[in-house]
């Protein structure tokens, strides 16, 4: 299903059962260069919750998830329940960027060990 973008910078629309903010300059070629926000519900703990992230964000977070053999929301619940300060949307973006950095430190070690 193609979707039109909103025409205005922070404008909002309901896409299902999620919600979608962006602009115009957000429906570049897409990819990371995109920006559209998603806000999804999502058990914490016991509890329901919401949580606004850019799409890529909830993309790297289920293969994070995927990868570590864990239900999405046990690992929101953990990073949760380690987050020192700032909301849960933060917290999760600096978790997906710090499992990313992590991971490309890796492979470039073990390109350097194959050469």
């Amino acid at each position: 299903m193609i979707e039109k973008q909103p025409e205005r910078v922070g404008e909002r629309r309901e896409v299902g059962s999620r919600v979608e903010q962006g602009g115009p300059e957000n429906a570049s070629n897409g990819g990371y260069l995109r920006s559209r926000v998603l806000k999804r519900s999502i058990v914490v703990g016991r509890h329901k919750t919401s949580v606004s992230l850019e799409d890529v964000f909830w993309h790297e977070l289920r293969a994070i998830a995927q990868d570590l053999g864990v239900h999405l929301s046990q690992l929101v619940a953990r990073i949760d329940a380690e987050r020192q300060h700032g909301n849960l949307s933060s917290a999760i973006r600096l978790f997906v960027f710090e499992q990313s950095r992590k991971r490309s430190e890796a492979k470039a070690l073990a390109s350097t060990r194959a050469t």
